[in-house]
């Protein structure tokens, strides 16, 4: 079968004609009758959904990308529907048959393989049993074994019965076997993904968590108990994720140069960006990535050695960086007394939108191992092939124990191929370190292919170590009178299927997650309550432009008010003082977050 159907290329086109020809069980699709291939769907991994409330419409699924059609009428969609269904079934017998076998094979390579173990481990125990010293370790392998040997046995007792279970239906229904044998190959997955979220299968609507708070948060009851976008969400007590709710395309592709011919040569951090050009985090949660990889710190402050504890402090520095690659999609620029918090067994960070133009984010992080403040001040330009953007000021860090105060500037971050080709982010140019205690310096050049080089000196200007590495791998330290080399920064692996979340970081894929408890603790200016950001992560794109528009005039109606009052907004968390150790101004922590964050102002 083949035609002509509408499918849903992005929020700027729209729906668009593809002409479709279905071949076995495979969906292929072209701009027009008899042009080259687009895309194809394989229905043997797919799901095919009908919406309700749109007749026409037709969604396929595989699991990491949803395609959405149209049919021109309703018989027209019947019988693609039919074909479509025709298609998959009949592929699906042979594939029923094959994972039989499949389930088959792998239960005999278990109990082969378990019976190897047990042999292994009746001669291994008694050898070992018979040499005193290791008398202990036979006992505890023993055990071990024991312990293997009923996990195995229970799991492949588990597989036994769900083998058992296709052969039953196997003469039956072939879409509900495919789709038993489908649940017994995704359980390890389900399991793993499952494991780091509390095993509650009980969720509750925004009714129900915000009742008791009527009186006591009347702001945030206000604000969210009829929001359209947290009435269409259920809210679990789910403190780790390793997903977010929803997919985006990571191949996607926005037709850009007729919304930005226009800024070219001007400052983009005050143009207001359309929300399919955003990804679901705000800028006052992309500067507490800064933290990422805050384990670093805490090696340094422990760092007996001066000079390695700069290069530590310098791995650190370069770290935030590594979470940028292939993440194009901009923040949401917050709005103006918009905070976001976070609290755990390592650190506290707060930050705090404390200025509107130009846009600046504060933030500052505390542990038992250091302190750290800092500031998203960025000027950014747009040219014809490029965007820049470069960060004014600096980060200021305080090591605890032996009570050292740093001080470095942040390098340029250039975007390339904005409008055509492969887009790609790099970090180039000099990030100079400063120990304010005891003189030291370091610097740290990055340049072309994510290469990076330093030194660090003492008061003296001699060297003492040398460093060298990838801002997308690692940093390493060579201690100049010794030779010995030192990893001071490593990055981290990233999650399954990060590119189907905005390229997010497992750091990143949790600072939105928003759950009961913290609906109920976080101040109604905190961040993860903006409902245009919740709805874009959740993918209600249209509800999240349309929340965006509406924060948007609120926010410059607020502002109005305050001019026609003759007001003037003030930071409620932070302040614009002197450094002493650089004589720049900067937005300083008051200390009193903590204490007054119940106080918000009615943002959302």
């Amino acid at each position: 079968m083949e035609g002509y159907l509408k499918k849903w290329t992005n929020i700027v086109t729209r729906w668009q004609d593809r002409y479709f020809i279905l071949n076995d069980h495979i969906l292929h699709y072209c701009e027009h009758q008899g042009g080259q291939s687009k895309g194809q769907v394989h229905l043997k991994v797919a799901a095919i959904i009908l919406v309700p409330e749109d007749p026409l419409r037709i969604i396929l699924n595989t699991g990491t990308n949803e395609i959405q059609l149209r049919a021109s009428s309703v018989p027209e969609k019947i019988e693609w529907v039919n074909a479509l269904k025709r298609a998959q079934e009949s592929c699906q017998e042979t594939i029923s048959r094959d994972h039989i076998k499949e389930v088959n094979d792998i239960l005999t390579d278990i109990w082969v393989t378990q019976a190897a173990f047990d042999e292994t481990l009746n001669i291994l125990v008694p050898k070992l049993e018979r040499q005193p010293k290791y008398v202990e370790l036979a006992e505890k392998l023993s055990e071990l074994g024991q312990k293997i040997k009923m996990n195995v046995t229970i799991c492949t007792q588990l597989l036994e019965v769900e083998k058992e279970k296709l052969e039953t239906q196997q003469s039956g229904d072939n879409q509900t076997l495919f789709q038993s044998f489908r649940n017994i190959s995704s359980r390890i997955d389900d399991f793993n993904r499952q494991s780091s979220a509390i095993s509650s299968s009980s969720s509750l609507s925004i009714q129900d968590i915000l009742e008791p708070l009527r009186y006591d948060q009347p702001i945030k009851y206000k604000n969210l108990i009829n929001n359209s976008v947290f009435q269409k969400i259920q809210f679990t007590s789910q403190q780790f994720r390793t997903a977010l709710p929803r997919t985006q395309d990571p191949n996607e592709k926005l037709k850009v140069w007729s919304l930005i011919k226009d800024l070219i040569g001007k400052d983009l951090s005050k143009f207001a960006v359309p929300v399919y050009f955003n990804e679901p985090l705000s800028m006052l949660q992309r500067l507490a990535e800064n933290l990422e990889y805050y384990q670093t710190l805490i090696e340094a402050n422990q760092e007996q050695d001066q000079w390695l504890r700069m290069c530590y402090v310098m791995g650190f520095g370069v770290s935030a960086y590594s979470s940028n690659i292939d993440r194009h999609k901009k923040p949401f620029n917050p709005i103006l007394g918009e905070t976001f918090e976070i609290q755990n067994k390592q650190f506290r960070f707060v930050s705090e939108q404390v200025s509107h133009h130009p846009p600046i984010s504060a933030g500052f992080a505390e542990s038992n191992d250091f302190e750290m403040q800092m500031q998203t001040d960025l000027q950014t330009k747009m040219s014809p092939r490029s965007m820049e953007v470069q960060p004014i000021g600096n980060v200021y860090i305080k090591l605890k124990q032996c009570n050292d105060q740093i001080s470095y500037n942040k390098c340029t971050t250039k975007v390339h191929n904005i409008i055509f080709g492969n887009m790609y982010i790099e970090h180039i140019g000099e990030m100079v370190f400063h120990n304010h205690t005891t003189n030291d310096k370091g610097v740290l050049t990055l340049s072309e292919n994510f290469k990076m080089v330093g030194t660090v000196c003492d008061s003296h200007g001699k060297e003492k170590y040398k460093l060298k590495g990838q801002w997308n791998d690692q940093l390493i330290a060579l201690n100049v009178q010794t030779g010995q080399e030192t990893v001071v920064w490593k990055r981290y692996e990233l999650p399954q299927d990060y590119k189907n979340y905005f390229y997010f970081t497992k750091f990143a894929m949790n600072l939105n997650l928003l759950n009961i408890d913290l609906i109920k603790s976080l101040p109604c200016t905190d961040c993860r309550l903006r409902p245009d950001q919740l709805a874009l992560e959740y993918g209600f794109i249209d509800l999240a432009a349309d929340e965006k528009n509406r924060l948007e005039q609120k926010q410059r109606q607020r502002r109005k008010e305050m001019q026609i009052a003759g007001q003037k907004h003030m930071p409620q968390f932070f302040e614009l003082i002197k450094e002493p150790c650089t004589n720049e101004m900067v937005y300083k922590y008051r200390g009193n977050y903590w204490r007054k964050k119940g106080e918000g102002m009615d943002l959302f």
